[in-house]
């Protein structure tokens, strides 16, 4: 992701006289201490004047600016990738042209996505990639290809040892190309690693069988058949023979009457009816997209735009390179990808699984475990197939996988038939849709939960075997947040930056901000305003009397976190970048005297030691009396030089033992 960091001069180094010291310290908010308790990270005083980077603002974000041009109406958010739920950076309704600001943090990663959704199933995607800048801009183009882009077409599939009654729908229709994230080839690369055995990492279930619910009506009842899409997206093989993707069917409680349904031929053809199983764009060139496939090719990576008709005998090999070697040649270069797509609907009360099916023979092996389990003589296949349930296949092996991302759920399946293979089961791998166009999420079989194959991927994400919820009660996706740690200690004593800690959370589709009050380490009355909105005193919301600290010290007094507010306005056009002053501390002296401390009020000689820090997520701040550059060993360098991107994490890696651990 794309971020904007202007750092201010980060104030730990050297510099002010014991004389100045010694007139702070009566604003201090470290009564009593005559020096810091922790007063250096590496030799000398620290948060002074004069040693800061002047670019720095001390927020950890990328101030980004994203000129949008689509072709119709509809949402285009912004958010992480590569998480099971993303993060939302940023949402706006757009109509032809418009301007999207986002605070993208800066220890996010090397890009984040644009998802446009203009209520067709297919949604449109973009990869943004950050530069590295402070401030980055940034043009981005939906065509409106996606929704125009469905339309049936018939998929060859090869008939050599096939029984056509057995395999019932032995041609489907494809309903043209859908739209993903190319950070998907990203996610399946790692999920499911080339030439290692898929039970290993625990990312993906890999012994399965889906219940068929149906799909709900307006009344909220499930009805009819369940409806779904599966789309070509990923794949590396070194062969060419034939593999006929497809799904089997069956009754709940026998296998006696299942069924089998072809979907697609997925490797020989490296064209269907003269279309790419998958194609990809680079570079954010919308005008051209570039065919690719799942068999191995050799060759320079350098794939044409040229595409060989139906009729060409020489189909394969032309120019469909394989996918995991585009990946591997372009990586975040890649900036849109889509994969050819077909409709699959399953009687409500069926359960269902998919498989890939060789023209090899059937191994006696597999053949006994069928019987075994039930399935009649008549309806053993008539070939070699590994399917997704693994009491199914040659040994009881797995032969498939299947995983839950952020913007798409995909299911992967090993080609190798009988004894061989890897099980590393991305062999050709496959995008599922709702027909909404977001992410399937399956109810899985008991069967699937119990599977000793699966204990460890269930552990790891729980959230693989929990059945779909009717639609409204997930919840909001998780937007940003951002914390706002205050220091009203002046120039002397501690920069601990937790007399007031606070939690913001934007909401750029409900124009809304919500703030809780997370700690304080402040002994006196402390009053916490946005705008000119009161929101309350620090130690009154903790409902304990000044001079007590809250959510500092490790053996002291722990709270829960207290929403202050949770419908304040965020007009569009509101970031924390530009609009992080708006939340101010306002402190009554012993003196009587009120001092404000906001993110635009600065402190020293050159104006540059700032009284608050603005850090993205869930940040674990520095207990009491610690100073902030103790507790973050890497901030010292990020405030100096804040054009450094390698700093840019420096939140996410506290010292041992100096921040304060939040009860779980």
């Amino acid at each position: 992701m794309k971020q904007k960091m202007f750092i201010k001069h980060l104030c730990f180094a050297q510099a002010f006289s014991v004389a100045l010291l010694a007139g702070l310290c009566s604003c201090s908010e470290d009564k009593g201490l005559e020096v810091p308790q922790n007063p250096t990270a590496g030799g000398g005083p620290l948060w002074l004047s004069g040693d800061a980077d002047p670019d720095q603002t001390w927020m950890t974000s990328v101030s980004m600016q994203v000129d949008l041009s689509v072709n119709g109406q509809g949402t285009v958010t912004a958010q992480t990738i590569g998480d099971a739920t993303p993060v939302v950076l940023g949402q706006k309704q757009v109509h032809g042209k418009d301007v999207l600001l986002l605070d993208v943090p800066q220890g996010l990663g090397s890009s984040f996505g644009l998802v446009y959704d203009d209520g067709s199933a297919s949604k449109q995607y973009r990869r943004v990639k950050l530069t590295g800048d402070l401030r980055q801009l940034e043009s981005v183009t939906f065509d409106g290809s996606a929704s125009q882009a469905f339309g049936r077409h018939k998929a060859p599939v090869s008939r050599a040892a096939t029984n056509s009654a057995l395999y019932g729908n032995s041609v489907m229709e494809d309903v043209g190309y859908m739209n993903f994230g190319s950070w998907a080839w990203d996610d399946i690369a790692l999920a499911l690693v080339e030439d290692q055995d898929a039970s290993k990492s625990h990312t993906s279930l890999i012994d399965y069988e889906i219940h068929a619910r149906g799909e709900k009506d307006a009344g909220g009842e499930y009805h009819a058949d369940e409806g779904f899409y599966i789309s070509f997206i990923y794949g590396h093989t070194g062969t060419t023979a034939t593999r006929v993707l497809g799904y089997y069917t069956r009754s709940a409680d026998t296998y006696s009457d299942i069924e089998y349904h072809d979907i697609s031929e997925v490797i020989s053809l490296d064209y269907l009816n003269g279309k790419a199983k998958v194609q990809y764009q680079l570079d954010g060139n919308t005008s051209v997209w570039y065919d690719a496939n799942f068999d191995y090719k050799d060759g320079d990576g350098l794939p044409s735009s040229s595409r060989p008709s139906a009729a060409d005998p020489k189909r394969r090999g032309d120019d469909a390179f394989n996918t995991l070697l585009v990946n591997k040649a372009y990586g975040d270069r890649i900036t849109a990808v889509r994969g050819l797509s077909y409709k699959i609907e399953v009687p409500k009360g069926k359960k269902f699984g998919f498989y890939l099916r060789t023209n090899g023979s059937l191994s006696p092996d597999q053949r006994n475990r069928l019987l075994k389990l039930g399935v009649p003589e008549d309806r053993l296949p008539s070939t070699q197939i590994n399917f997704s349930f693994a009491p199914m296949n040659n040994l009881g092996k797995h032969r498939s996988a299947f995983a839950v991302y952020d913007n798409f759920s995909f299911m992967g399946l090993d080609d190798s038939p009988n004894n061989g293979g890897d099980l590393d089961c991305n062999d050709v791998t496959f995008v599922l849709s709702n027909l909404k166009g977001e992410k399937y999420r399956p109810e899985f079989t008991e069967e699937t939960i119990a599977s000793s194959k699966n204990q460890g991927t269930i552990e790891k994400h729980p959230e693989y075997i929990k059945p779909d919820k009717p639609e409204g009660e997930e919840g909001e996706a998780k937007l940003q947040d951002w914390t706002l740690g205050f220091e009203n200690a002046g120039t002397a004593v501690d920069f601990d930056f937790n007399d007031v800690v606070l939690k913001v959370t934007p909401d750029t589709k409900n124009h809304t901000v919500s703030v809780w009050l997370l700690a304080t380490g402040a002994e006196r009355n402390t009053r916490i305003y946005y705008g000119d909105t009161y929101l309350g005193e620090a130690h009154e919301a903790f409902d304990v009397n000044p001079g007590n600290m809250v959510n500092t010290v490790e053996e002291g007094l722990h709270r829960s976190p207290v929403l202050l507010a949770d419908n304040l306005p965020w007009p569009s056009g509101y970031t924390m970048d530009t609009h992080r002053h708006l939340f101010t501390i306002k402190v009554t002296e012993d003196d009587g005297t009120e001092t404000t401390i906001n993110s635009n009020i600065m402190l020293g000689d050159q104006r540059d030691i700032p009284q608050v820090l603005c850090v993205a997520g869930d940040w674990d701040w520095s207990l009491e009396r610690v100073n902030v550059e103790t507790s973050y060993p890497l901030l010292g360098s990020w405030g100096r030089n804040v054009h450094k991107s390698e700093f840019w994490n420096w939140y996410s890696q506290p010292s041992h033992g100096h921040v304060f651990k939040k009860k779980k």
